[in-house]
Order: structure tokens, then C-alpha cells, then sequence
């Protein structure tokens, strides 16, 4: 089974010179997802989204982009991981044992990073606030000036 590397770019703009550079690089257009929208997104939106899926504090400018890239080995991934880097990716996440055509969805993929996020979360370890077998402490001096 294939993985998939999810990227986050800055703007929309960025999608030929992107697609171009995943094809030059040896992939078929049938191996990545491009998320686009048609309608302009208000950047207070795009900001919320953005905070939600990756957890940054980043303020957007622009038309946000995500990619996400199916990858069957160590080369494609540095492949895919360069070309992310030289269009200045901000983002970028892995998912193993993933089939691209399951992220088609932008929503699928975004109850994937939460589900991981959450899985991140570290369960606070037990607290014992006292020891019901100990009686007390011999340092307590009754009785007894210094």
C-alpha cells in the first residue's frame, strides 16, 4: 500500500509550477490531489482552517493550497519532499499505509490530522496525593522547643 505526503502552501498560485515540477520529477497526474476552490475564502476562514488542520498560528495573506502526493518508496518521498521545499512549503505532513484515492476528500483528510493529533496528546500520568499506607512522618517533633 502507498503513502501520502500532504503539503501546505501559501497560495493557489503556486499549482502549475507545483504539478509541473511532481511530473518533471517522474509522477503522473493521477498520483496527487490538488484541493482548489473556486470561490474566494474569506481570510479569517482560511486562517481558522489552517490553525485547526495544522495546529499553527500562522495568519494567512492568500488563497491557501494543499497537496497531497501518493508515494511508494524512500526516493519518492525525497522527490516529493524536495519539490515541497523548493516551492516553500509551510506544512508538510506523512501518512503511511494510505490510498490517495481515500484523501480525495479534503474533509477525509482532515479527520485523519485530527485523529492524529489527538493520538499525539500524552495522557497525564496518575497523581497520588498522599499514601493511605504511611503513617506520619518521623521529622514532626511534638512537644519539643529548638
Amino acid at each position: 500500500m502507498s503513502s501520502i505526503i500532504t503539503g501546505l502552501f501559501s497560495s493557489q498560485g503556486q499549482s502549475a509550477q507545483i504539478g509541473a515540477d511532481l511530473e518533471n520529477a517522474g509522477f503522473n497526474y493521477s498520483d496527487y490531489v490538488m484541493y482548489l476552490h473556486e470561490k474566494p475564502i474569506k481570510k479569517e476562514i482560511k486562517t481558522s482552517i489552517w490553525r485547526s488542520f495544522f495546529n499553527d498560528k500562522t495568519q494567512l495573506e492568500d488563497d491557501s493550497l494543499v497537496i497531497s502526493v501518493k508515494v511508494t518508496d524512500p526516493k519518492e518521498e525525497e522527490k516529493v519532499t524536495e519539490i515541497f521545499k523548493k516551492n516553500k512549503v509551510f506544512h508538510q505532513n506523512y501518512f503511511e499505509n494510505i490510498k490517495l484515492q481515500d484523501v480525495k476528500s479534503l474533509e477525509y483528510l482532515k479527520k485523519i490530522v485530527t485523529v492524529r493529533a489527538k493520538a499525539l496528546i500524552y495522557s497525564s500520568p496518575a497523581i497520588h496525593h498522599h499514601d493511605p499506607l504511611s503513617g506520619m512522618s518521623s521529622e514532626l517533633i511534638f512537644g519539643k522547643e529548638r
